[in-house]
């Protein structure tokens, strides 16, 4: 697990969608850190956080560590980012580690949605 996080996260105003692109090994170390900058473009929406929706596209990750995991279903169950949470949220995977993975934040956000394919969560994500 040597390959180097790298992340992405564009907030398209009009359709009130937060993407995140994430690839690369994801460590404990980095979800911290990427995790404020995703609240970070999520406090850009203004009024409108809240109501937003949120793509993380992990198709290009190639692991993400158990103490990961964990910390990222910690951060969906602290409620004092409630107010940030997405109306909807869908994770692109594109291996069965990762989907796994994904199914288990699921314990903490059971309204999580995952999809093997981007232009499919995005249909889902933007249908009202």
């Amino acid at each position: 697990m040597n390959d180097k996080l790298s992340h992405s996260i564009e907030v398209d105003h009009r359709r009130n969608l937060v993407d995140v692109r994430i690839s690369g090994t994801l460590m404990p170390e980095d979800v911290a850190w990427v995790g404020e900058e995703i609240r970070e473009a999520v406090r850009s929406l203004g009024p409108a956080s809240g109501q937003h929706v949120t793509l993380y596209d992990l198709s290009g990750l190639q692991a993400a560590t158990a103490a990961s995991v964990d910390m990222i279903k910690e951060t969906f169950s602290n409620p004092v980012v409630r107010n940030l949470w997405s109306r909807k949220l869908a994770v692109v995977a594109s291996t069965a580690l990762i989907r796994m993975q994904a199914h288990r934040v699921r314990e903490a956000r059971p309204d999580l949605m995952v999809f093997e394919d981007r232009e499919k969560a995005l249909e889902w994500l933007l249908a009202d």
